[in-house]
């Protein structure tokens, strides 16, 4: 009687299911039988095992968020294949349910199949299993899985206990003791308490790797404790040799992955989190954990104002650390902090020749580029000369376009792109047009789009300033790819760029009917030409046809708006399209600027304007919010509880940004400049 492989006794009856009824994250389940059979067959070299199971990861849990009815139904398989020692793809599938279970227990009930309970209780002795494999990476995979789902807890924190009592390998012992913690925060009063003193008494224990594993398992416990406990959290990474104990007693860890992880505890304690970024990152540290302060540092900057206080003397030295990386995170910071930075000028431009790089990073920013960013955050005219054509060489780090990244767990410390860093300097426009010029020119004749459009887009940004570089402008009306910036761009220099009507005519008489694309870039052109004195009738004929969709665009709202009295009959729309918007959207904060300019007046639209900024008392930001806040501006009046809310917004330390990296920064300041200035120009 032949014997059948392990792997295909393990997917006995999977054949049998009904796959093709099953959803998984990318449409009908019916591919996931035969993935798992590729993961089971154990090719030669493993190589289509392994792209089998990372195939598998992504349709049945993806970006994570829920757990879809392939997932449920391909659980006890993919354990049961992860449970075989021949098994290469055992740790892939092993981190699959670890995903699931995590998602399981944190995601809305709605999200959640509602098979997945039965089908892990099922699952569940297999883990258990595997949390005393030979192996002890699967041993530390299995109990990862576990602290996930800690239900029933009780047998739970008994495992896990043995685990760090008994095991023979010291790396699984402290994914044990981290688990601990993390189990005891859902146990009995009873429970958490004996774990809780098990903790403490571990914090004076002489391996600084298990006072760590102590203190973040007691984080889970109590997360003031390591608040309480920080100079013991610092003194564990600054003891001797800590920089190489610690990340070999950790699993897959490195110094830079555990200061991450560590920072993590404090993270939502601006002072501490000031304290342990300010201590790990002075002089006499280790580099590698100073540049791992310093990268937290950026998140914490990015969040809060008030650490600025306690790391700017830090920045400042770490300028002038010995390792390049350093000083360019530090470079980087200071330029980004804006004027609070103002102090250390000649220390940062004194770095103008400073070419020392990130060595680890694709895009290798010098310590140079940093600086002479700093220095147009301030305006200095020491950033003046040959800036445009500096910028332009240096495209792998001043992009002609613009990365966005969201406010997180990361800090990203890119630059912004050339047009964002001249989109600020107008007051200098008079000395940095002609290089910008002769680079349009440049851009022009080579056909290099993305930088036409990026330098159109400083130039709108200028205005009537920009008005020297019209021909260059005009010239960009003739290609279908920038021509929109152009527009735009003249339209921002106005009545005196009238000279271009004709240029304007003939482009928009050039641009096809057919696309909703087209139509809109049609209304632009419109749009501009009446911005530059011309017959404001195609414009109003064109958004007005805009606004009686089902679907408005907020800028052709704008643009209806820019047309003021003439536009008084589209008075009606403007209202309905306010009135059914969503208070915070662009189309109802613009609707309602669009309505005081039409009609002169400010009610009712001006409650919708005071609606949408009131949540900046709480500390939430949508950059409509700056829009709505400039209509404030322009209409003078505010009512006694927006002003209370705007004046509450002001005082809060945590930073006024929906945006990650350095535009964290400039969000925050541009909304608080221009809330400032609201507050003392209208009574």
């Amino acid at each position: 009687m032949t014997t059948k492989h392990p792997a295909v006794r393990a997917l006995q009856g999977m054949d049998a299911l009904p796959w093709a009824d099953l959803k998984h994250n990318h449409g009908t389940a019916e591919d996931v039988p035969g993935l798992l059979h590729d993961i089971a067959a154990g090719d030669k070299d493993g190589r289509e095992g392994e792209e089998a199971a990372y195939e598998l990861l992504d349709l049945l849990f993806h970006q994570g968020g829920r757990i879809c009815p392939a997932a449920t139904a391909a659980l006890p398989y993919v354990l049961a294949l992860a449970a075989i020692p021949t098994v290469p793809q055992r740790l892939t599938l092993l981190e699959l349910i670890e995903r699931l279970a995590d998602t399981a227990a944190t995601a809305e009930p709605r999200f959640v199949d509602p098979n997945w309970p039965y089908a892990w209780a099922r699952s569940r002795s297999t883990v258990e299993h595997l949390s005393a494999d030979p192996i002890p990476v699967v041993r530390r995979a299995a109990l990862a899985i576990l602290a996930a789902a800690p239900e029933p807890v009780t047998p739970t924190l008994k495992l896990l206990r043995e685990r760090w009592e008994q095991d023979d390998d010291r790396t699984t012992r402290l994914a044990a003791l981290v688990a601990l913690g993390q189990v005891a925060a859902s146990a009995s009063p009873d429970e958490l308490g004996r774990v809780a003193s098990l903790l403490d008494s571990l914090l004076t224990a002489g391996e600084p790797a298990v006072r760590l594993a102590a203190l973040h398992a007691l984080g889970s416990v109590d997360p003031d404790a390591p608040v309480r406990h920080l100079d013991l959290l610092i003194d564990t990474f600054t003891a001797p040799q800590a920089a190489t104990e610690l990340p070999a007693a950790w699993a897959d860890a490195t110094l830079t992955g555990l200061t991450r992880k560590s920072y993590n505890l404090v993270a939502d304690k601006p002072e501490a989190a000031a304290a342990f970024v300010s201590r790990l990152a002075a002089p006499s540290r280790p580099a590698e954990l100073r540049a791992a302060a310093l990268e937290r540092a950026g998140l914490l900057l990015a969040q809060w104002h008030s650490p600025a206080t306690d790391l700017l003397p830090v920045l400042a030295q770490s300028l002038e650390a010995a390792e390049p990386e350093i000083r360019v995170q530090a470079a980087h910071l200071l330029a980004a902090l804006g004027t609070v930075s103002a102090p250390y000028t000649e220390q940062l431009a004194a770095h103008l020749a400073d070419h020392g790089s990130r060595p680890s990073r694709r895009c290798a920013d010098t310590v140079a580029d940093n600086a002479l960013w700093a220095l147009s955050r301030w305006g200095d005219p020491r950033c003046l000369p040959g800036l445009v054509d500096r910028l332009f060489a240096r495209r792998a780090v001043f992009a002609t376009h613009g990365s966005h990244y969201s406010p997180g767990f990361l800090y990203f410390p890119t630059l912004p792109g050339m047009h964002e860093v001249l989109m600020p300097l107008r007051a200098h426009a008079d000395e940095l047009l002609p290089d910008l010029r002769a680079l349009l020119r440049r851009v022009h004749a080579s056909d290099d789009h993305e930088a036409a459009r990026a330098c159109a887009q400083v130039l709108a940004a200028w205005g009537p300033a920009a008005l020297p570089a019209l021909p260059e402008l005009t010239g960009l009306l003739a290609h279908p790819q920038v021509r929109r910036f152009a527009a735009e761009a003249l339209a921002s220099i106005g009545p005196g760029a009238a000279e271009a009507l004709p240029d304007l005519r003939r482009a928009q008489a050039g641009i096809a009917a057919g696309t909703r694309a087209e139509a809109a870039e049609r209304q632009l052109f419109a749009w501009a030409r009446a911005r530059l004195g011309d017959d404001p009738q195609p414009a109003l004929e064109l958004l007005g046809a805009a606004l009686e969709e089902d679907r408005v665009f907020h800028v052709a709202i704008r643009h209806m708006g820019d047309l003021g009295p003439r536009a008084v009959g589209r008075a009606d729309r403007l209202h309905c399209l306010m009135e059914r918007a969503h208070p915070e959207s662009w189309e109802k904060v613009e609707a309602a600027i669009a309505l005081w300019k039409v009609t002169g007046t400010s009610a009712p639209w001006l409650r919708s304007l005071e609606q949408a900024v009131l949540p900046l008392a709480q500390g939430r930001y949508l950059p409509v919010m700056r829009r709505a806040v400039e209509g404030l501006a322009g209409i003078g009046r505010l009512g006694a509880e927006t002003r209370c809310a705007l004046e509450a917004a002001l005082t809060l330390d945590r930073r006024l940004t929906s945006s990650g990296s350095w535009r964290s920064f400039v969000e925050d300041e541009q909304i608080r400049r221009a809330v400032h200035e609201l507050l003392v120009t209208v009574d």
